[in-house]
């Protein structure tokens, strides 16, 4: 499964982790892929899950150490849009 982020925030993204979300909403300590690398404002990148599709939940940090939360379907989506 390959998702795409679009980096629409002010800054880098510094980092992304994936974790699959239980039938209640709750994420499970079961990282399914990510980056590492920053992906600058206005770009794009590739991320590989090791998993099926289904709904997860996506930590991303941005260049000055602020963290967002959003909640995807990669089954109905695969485009992740950061914005700041």
């Amino acid at each position: 499964l390959t998702l795409q982020l679009v980096n629409e925030a002010s800054q880098p993204v510094s980092s992304l982790n994936l974790f699959p979300l239980d039938e209640d909403g709750e994420f499970i300590e079961d990282n399914l892929g990510g980056i590492t690398e920053d992906v600058e404002p206005g770009t794009k990148a590739r991320v590989r899950l090791s998993s099926e599709c289904g709904p997860m939940l996506a930590v991303v940090m941005l260049k000055d150490a602020s963290e967002l939360r959003l909640n995807l379907d990669t089954c109905r989506n695969r485009t992740l849009v950061v914005r700041d």
